[in-house]
């Protein structure tokens, strides 16, 4: 099961295999012999992944993930950099550390912009669902709140139990955390050997 994703000259191979394993799990729902219902699409989960990657500027995580939409999505890759960037500079704010008058614009501009993107994307729900993401990773209650309470929206609407998909988002930011770690410190662990 090994792969590349996850190998260096340091990580343990049995650990390699575990993280290859997760990812096989937690995005395409199987471990290669048993499957499970997923309730994002696997669009859903990669531009989440790519959201994340963005925002703890893993640049490994970030080419990966970029490879798969593009893939699945046939978007060039200076509108999907463009737009990802975009998202992650608003969620990177810290509403808790701003007044009432600059939460309501960024509450606005917010939902302009995830409108925007969501309507491109042909999934309302992409941006909602990163924010909650990033909300998840950074403890952040605010965005937890604020993206969830539009993401359970869009789930019922599409006939989706809310509590299932988001448990699948929080798999995805987990693997994420995981991942984007060893990935953006194993050239510096390498450079012990040299």
């Amino acid at each position: 099961m090994s792969s590349k994703v996850f190998r260096d000259k340091v990580f343990p191979p049995h650990v390699s295999d575990l993280m290859s394993l997760m990812h096989m799990v937690v995005f395409e729902g199987t471990d290669g012999e048993e499957r499970w219902t997923t309730y994002l699409t696997l669009e859903e989960k990669e531009c989440v992944a790519l959201g994340l990657a963005k925002y703890y500027q893993c640049e490994h995580c970030i080419e990966h993930h970029t490879k798969v939409i593009q893939k699945l999505g046939h978007v060039d890759e200076d509108t999907l950099n463009r737009n990802m960037n975009s998202l992650v500079l608003f969620l990177r704010t810290d509403i808790e550390r701003i007044s009432d008058t600059e939460r309501n614009r960024w509450i606005q501009a917010w939902q302009e912009y995830a409108l925007k993107i969501g309507m491109k994307r042909g999934d309302e729900n992409i941006p909602y669902l990163i924010g909650l993401a990033v909300g998840i990773a950074r403890d952040d209650s605010f965005l937890i709140q604020f993206c969830g309470d539009m993401v359970k929206k869009i789930l019922l609407e599409r006939g989706i139990e809310p509590r299932a998909a988001i448990g699948e988002l929080e798999s995805v930011v987990i693997f994420m955390k995981a991942a984007s770690s060893k990935n953006r410190v194993a050239s510096k662990i390498e450079t012990l050997f040299v």
